[in-house]
């Protein structure tokens, strides 16, 4: 009981400090912690998970304030950026203590904008952008160890990389590649991860509980583009509503530096339009189809949403996916 209260102790203060990141056009990217075998007892073996989630950034914010998009200036007023990413998940489990797992999105992103000058509120025009194309591989080791046997409560470490693996040369549907580099499926950096992990699944309860803790530091970047730290915070439960279906609850902590560089977002008064801090709520279900397999779905909804300049921010985010251990 004593390491629930720790566990919760340790996601409320960690939600006073960080907070997911919006980029300037709305390039955020669902925070909600699917590492299912991390989230349960160590079983040697693969284990695949696909994963597909959708999010509409279409609110226009300072700060932790919304605002309107200001008609009387020459510039771009950002109207949304639509994102949607597929990815897959491989795990391999050696033993109760070590193991590795290999992430590859595929990121498919719609953004569109005005362009000024305005006649009244009519702009100028409109431009647009669409990428479709792999993302940024992530690989990352483990290391576990068992604190309670009796509770079967473990924890563990985490070291790994984010590579430069992405597709970086979308244009714009006017020809072009955007300034902001952002947008594109991979931000052109390599990015060291590291982190800590904990779980608790006792055999007499129908509950099961879990917290997460992730930095990703960028060590190689473009001479024109290096992106903020990344700080991920999760914690969260299951807990057993029958045999075959779980609730799912989460509460999610992300928080990015800013970025910097040439292409580094800006606003017009050239001040700094990347990175910030959120805390969301995801509640969700997960149903098991099969001995080996369980289907999923969380929608992620943020409690608080703080952006650096004017950026634009996703309502809600939803994530389905399906696991499946060999």
């Amino acid at each position: 009981m004593l390491n629930k209260y720790l566990a919760s102790t340790f996601v409320l203060i960690a939600a006073l400090f960080c907070t997911p990141v919006h980029a300037s056009c709305g390039t955020t990217t669902c925070s909600i912690n699917t590492n299912w075998d991390e989230h349960g007892r160590s079983q040697p073996g693969w284990s695949a998970d696909l994963r597909y989630s959708y999010s509409r950034a279409d609110t226009l914010r300072s700060g932790s304030k919304k605002i309107t998009a200001d008609t009387n200036a020459d510039e771009v007023e950002n109207l949304r950026t639509i994102n949607k990413l597929v990815a897959l998940g491989l795990d391999y489990t050696y033993d109760e203590n070590w193991g590795v797992m290999l992430h590859v999105p595929y990121v498919m992103r719609d953004h569109s904008h005005n362009l000024g000058p305005y006649t009244g509120t009519t702009p100028a025009g409109y431009e647009n952008f669409n990428a479709s194309a792999l993302g940024d591989i992530k690989v990352v080791g483990r290391y576990r160890w068992s604190q309670d046997t009796s509770n079967h409560s473990e924890m563990g470490v985490k070291l790994g990389l984010k590579l430069n693996t992405g597709k970086k040369d979308f244009e714009w549907t006017t020809g072009g590649i955007p300034g902001e580099a952002s947008l594109q499926p991979g931000n052109g950096s390599t990015d060291l991860i590291t982190g800590v992990f904990w779980h608790q699944a006792q055999h007499d309860s129908d509950w099961s509980w879990f917290a997460q803790g992730i930095l990703q530091n960028p060590i190689k970047s473009s001479a024109t583009f290096r992106p903020g730290k990344e700080i991920n915070l999760d914690g969260g439960t299951r807990y057993a509503l029958s045999s075959k279906l779980s609730g799912l609850l989460q509460l999610n902590v992300q928080w990015n530096s800013t970025d910097s560089g040439t292409s580094a977002a800006l606003t017009e008064a050239g001040e700094s339009s990347s990175g910030g801090r959120s805390l969301s709520l995801s509640p969700g279900l997960s149903h098991t189809i099969a001995p080996d397999m369980q289907l999923y779905g969380l929608i992620q909804l943020p409690l608080y949403q703080y952006v650096n300049g004017e950026q634009l921010t996703a309502n809600s985010s939803v994530a389905i996916g399906v696991g499946y251990r060999f």
